[in-house]
C-alpha cells in the first residue's frame, strides 16, 4: 500500500479483478495480431460508443491504434500531426502513406474499439 507525504495510507477506490486484467491482455494481443498485417491500409473503425472513423492505420503501440484521417485544414486544426514535416524531400523519414498538411493522426484506445473493417 502506498503512503502520501502525510503518512496516511492511500485509500483504494477501484482495483480491477485479476481475471478481467488477464482478459484485457488477451484482447490487446489479439488486436495487435489481427491489425499488424493491415498497417498502411484504409479502414473503418467503430468504437464502443458508436463513433465511426475512416482512415489509414498509421501505427500501433501497446495502448493505441494511430489512425491517419484526411480532412480540410479547418476540420483537423484541433489535432496535432507529429509526422507532418513541411519539406518533403530526400531523407524524409516516414514510410508510405506520407502525412500531408490536411491529415491528422488520431490515437484510438485499443480497449474502446468494437469493429475494424477494410474499406
Amino acid at each position: 500500500m502506498s503512503f502520501y507525504q502525510s503518512g496516511q495510507p492511500a485509500t483504494v477506490i477501484y482495483q480491477a479483478d485479476p481475471a478481467v486484467v488477464q482478459h484485457l491482455h488477451g484482447v490487446r494481443e489479439s488486436l495487435h495480431h489481427s491489425c499488424r498485417p493491415y498497417l498502411n491500409h484504409k479502414v473503418s473503425v467503430q468504437t464502443i460508443d458508436g463513433q465511426v472513423h475512416e482512415g489509414t492505420i498509421a501505427g500501433m503501440d501497446n495502448k493505441h491504434m494511430y489512425l491517419m484521417v484526411e480532412g480540410t485544414t479547418d476540420m483537423v486544426r484541433g489535432y496535432y500531426n507529429p509526422y507532418y514535416k513541411p519539406y518533403l524531400g530526400p531523407g524524409y523519414p516516414y514510410p508510405y502513406p506520407y502525412p500531408y498538411p490536411g491529415n491528422a493522426i488520431l490515437p484510438l484506445v485499443l480497449f474502446e474499439l468494437l469493429a475494424i473493417s477494410l474499406i
